[in-house]
């Protein structure tokens, strides 16, 4: 035990010093933003041993203007950074959503071929800086229609079932929300690790908050079972009645997702093979 603390010990000793040299970079008001004021205190009282417990991720958002464009840099560091790659996703003021996932992918991308175990948020940021403007020309020829596939009337009904190795960050889980709720899906999402998902809806409708979603910086996500029905049959597998985010703590574990709960209510949904099927659980029978 004293072993892994003196790790995390590192680690977030790592994180604040990197911390701070970002705020000595952006020392303006407003620029950095963090979701939790009291973070950096229960951090300092971790490394201080004036508290045993781990503290919760380190998580803020970056204001930046570069050449014109306003960019929001949503920053969440898993306890292990830097050891593990950080989170980080990025919103711009002119971009369409095409290009913005594109710069998201991209950024992904750049930082998992050069991540070796060594903060890497000063070389992230400085990367974006050299590249935001490529992403930034919105024109009719370099982005692709939009599918008329959500206007259809007769369409598969869908229930899709994401995992992911975590959900944490923010951002991400207000746009898997509001993506969700903007094409009048129904479901869930479990923020945690694992982070869980459920959408259900029209299967081209589905289809499209995954495509937006997945486009996102993530360590790992997929769709780890897909249902469908014929409309028809829409009133009867329906399970929500509208999209929401659960909240379902660990009472050990503050970051991880409380799996016992989560089996529970999908036990009193008539969905408790689905969950064997996510977590790779065999039947008793």
């Amino acid at each position: 035990m004293a072993a892994m603390k003196n790790v995390y010990v590192d680690f977030l000793s790592q994180q604040m010093e990197e911390f701070e040299l970002l705020k000595s970079m952006y020392p303006n008001q407003g620029e950095i933003v963090l979701s939790d004021k009291d973070i950096l205190k229960e951090i300092s009282n971790f490394l201080e041993q004036k508290t045993e417990y781990i503290p919760p991720h380190l998580d803020f958002k970056l204001n930046l203007f570069i050449d014109g464009l306003k960019l929001e840099i949503f920053v969440n560091l898993p306890s292990s950074y830097p050891e593990e790659e950080p989170d980080i996703y990025v919103r711009c003021n002119k971009m369409n959503r095409h290009n913005e996932s594109k710069l998201n992918s991209e950024l992904l991308e750049y930082i998992k071929e050069n991540h070796i175990g060594d903060v890497c948020l000063y070389t992230a940021i400085s990367w974006l800086q050299e590249n935001v403007d490529k992403f930034a020309i919105i024109t009719q020829e370099n982005n692709p229609p939009e599918s008329n596939s959500t206007q259809e009337t007769e369409d598969e009904y869908a229930r899709l079932w994401i995992y992911s190795h975590h959900i944490y960050n923010k951002r991400k889980r207000e746009e898997i929300v509001k993506k969700a709720r903007e094409l009048k899906l129904t479901g869930f999402c479990l923020p945690g690790k694992p982070g869980i998902v459920c959408v259900e809806g029209h299967h081209s409708d589905c289809k499209e908050w995954w495509k937006d979603i997945k486009s996102m910086s993530w360590k790992k996500i997929m769709i780890r079972k897909t249902e469908t029905f014929d409309p028809s049959e829409q009133n009867t597998y329906k399970k929500f009645s509208n999209f929401e985010e659960l909240c379902l703590k660990n009472p050990v574990f503050n970051k991880h997702s409380n799996m016992s709960e989560l089996s529970k209510l999908m036990n009193e949904l008539g969905l408790s093979q689905i969950f064997n099927d996510l977590f790779g659980l065999c039947n008793d029978e």
